[in-house]
């Protein structure tokens, strides 16, 4: 099913004895979208892979790898680089991570090095939009790579909730916070604003802990 921002602010203004279908009065259509853009943006900051993305761009010259660079116009940060794009379009080898002290020590000269395609790719998560492909390939070579993207904005009721559907009880939680947060004397209330907000963390936290968890179960698995 794909939620509305509808179907979302409407459960938040039942919440808060308001009107539903766009006829709420102490917290508008037009800012209780505001908040919910920003929910799904913030959503997007502290779990990248809720709005991952698979693109295949032609890399730039050089083994530094950025959103500008590949043209990438929603990037927020790298989640995996998975292989080399041959030249039929169909996926080639593939491109593991390695840490760059690896090759900083062992190979000095890895930034200027040239191949056939390239093999490892290294990322610092000090920083995010920037990735390194080692050895760089030839003019014209694509990659597959996977980023969290920035979330579509929603400019209307119909829009369409632009994450998983898994991700709406945390919005609303966030949308409920930004109301109670707004500085009018019929609507501000710290108390409910930070027990919403610790609700709308709360929430993300177990889901990035369950991720975390499978992924980790997963490497062992790989690893047999």
């Amino acid at each position: 099913m794909a939620l509305t921002a509808q179907q979302i602010l409407d459960t938040a203004w039942i919440k808060v004895n308001e009107q539903t279908g766009g006829s709420a009065v102490r917290w508008p259509t037009a800012e209780a979208l505001t908040w919910l853009n920003r929910a799904a943006l913030e959503i997007v900051n502290q779990l990248p892979s809720s709005n991952a993305k698979h693109a295949q761009p032609v890399v730039a010259a050089g083994s530094k790898q950025d959103f500008a660079g590949l043209a990438i116009t929603d990037g927020l940060q790298w989640l995996d680089v998975i292989c080399n794009i041959k030249a039929d379009n169909t996926r080639g080898r593939p491109i593991r991570k390695l840490a760059r002290a690896v090759l900083d020590d062992q190979l000095p000269d890895w930034h200027v090095t040239a191949g056939d395609a390239a093999t490892q790719w290294m990322f610092d998560e000090s920083d995010p939009k920037t990735f390194y492909l080692y050895p760089q390939p030839p003019a014209g070579r694509k990659v597959e790579v996977v980023y969290a993207a920035v979330p579509a904005n929603m400019a209307a009721l119909n829009s369409a909730w632009p994450l998983d559907d898994v991700y709406a009880n945390a919005a609303e939680a966030f949308v409920l916070y930004s109301f109670y947060s707004k500085d009018a004397t019929y609507t501000k209330n710290p108390q409910l604003a930070g027990s919403y907000w610790q609700l709308f963390q709360g929430m993300l936290g177990i889901r990035g802990q369950n991720n975390q968890k499978a992924a980790v179960s997963a490497d062992v698995k790989a690893q047999g």
